[in-house]
């Protein structure tokens, strides 16, 4: 994964303008899911460029930790931190293999397990972010789908387009999607199913886990309408998720 996020670059940083990607979805469902951050310390997994991590800070986290697989992603962040500092910490490391980095009251990861390239993976993921975590903490992740459906809706307006999805996807299969920034991009995966999903986090010791179907904010609703949103809401390519340690 580090390669090609590598090679992406600053074409990551049009991501958060896409429909889909602002504040009027992922964004507002996310922190629906994560709750309030004021006075807690947050590790954000999968950070990219920090988009995620200094909302977390803005929001009022005492401490925040960023860490990416990608040097070129956690460059940008670092940039960002020295332009304006807020006080974020960021490493670059695998999930799954990342020294301790202390113990946090929440993790999250917005796009993460699905990078996962076997189901041993994705359980090393899990264990360390458990391991990450102080007794009742959460771990609130937004990763793909797995009940996207070729079948339903897959609109480019919203700004992400996947790629020859099967109508019955196996485990473990390799998908991609299609970014439509202003200078497009690939990314490429993993499709695991739920019951993968929900196997992993368990066995690493995770419990109460929930799933939360996107929703859109009251602003993206007065700007747009629901007409316009509806097909994307009927099949998300992407879900939120929160359990707890």
């Amino acid at each position: 994964m580090s390669a090609q996020y590598d090679q992406i670059g600053a074409r990551v940083a049009d991501w958060d303008v896409l429909p889909v990607r602002s504040e009027y979805i992922e964004g507002h469902t996310f922190f629906k899911a994560l709750g309030s951050v004021e006075q807690r310390t947050v590790l954000d997994l999968a950070c990219g460029d920090g988009l995620y991590t200094r909302q977390l800070k803005a929001r009022g986290a005492n401490r925040v930790v960023g860490v990416d697989i990608s040097e070129e992603m956690i460059g940008g962040a670092r940039r960002y931190e020295a332009d304006q500092p807020l006080g974020i910490e960021y490493h670059v490391a695998d999930v799954a293999d990342m020294a301790p980095l202390g113990v946090f009251d929440c993790v999250t990861a917005v796009y993460l397990l699905h990078y996962a390239h076997s189901p041993e993976h994705l359980l090393r993921m899990c264990r360390n972010i458990h391991s990450h975590l102080k007794p009742g903490g959460h771990f609130v992740t937004y990763a793909f789908n797995p009940g996207f459906s070729a079948k339903g809706p897959n609109s480019t307006r919203y700004g992400i387009t996947m790629l020859d999805f099967p109508e019955a996807p196996r485990e473990a299969q390799a998908i991609s999607a299609e970014l439509h920034t202003k200078s497009p991009f690939t990314i490429h995966f993993t499709y695991w199913s739920r019951a993968t999903h929900e196997q992993a986090l368990r066995e690493a010791g995770f419990r109460n886990l929930a799933w939360m179907q996107p929703e859109c904010s009251p602003e993206g609703l007065s700007r747009f309408g629901q007409a316009f949103w509806q097909d994307y809401l009927d099949n998300p390519h992407a879900v939120a998720l929160r359990c707890e340690r």
